[in-house]
């Protein structure tokens, strides 16, 4: 659920596609699910970084990084709840 929310939200282009890394949770967001991609270019070369997290289908966000390490985006989503 989390790869198809970033699917959804995160601003990538086309020549790129995100592969699920082999990363342990995040003890610090233990009760939230937390996801890490890689960002990939058509050409095989990783060209960024995505860790997401999702507390329940209301509350969740991701970190965008560049292939340096470095924060590109940082994203809160938010649903109110509906009476």
């Amino acid at each position: 659920m989390i790869q198809e929310f970033l699917r959804s939200t995160l601003p990538l282009d086309s020549s790129v596609t995100l592969k699920r890394s082999d990363t342990e949770p995040d003890t610090e967001i233990a009760h939230a699910r937390s996801e890490a991609f890689e960002i990939v270019s058509d050409a095989g070369e990783t060209v960024g970084f995505v860790k997401a997290w999702e507390d329940d289908p209301s509350f969740r966000g991701y970190v965008h990084f560049d292939s340096d390490g470095n924060v590109i985006d940082w994203k809160v989503f938010k649903d109110r709840l509906q009476s």
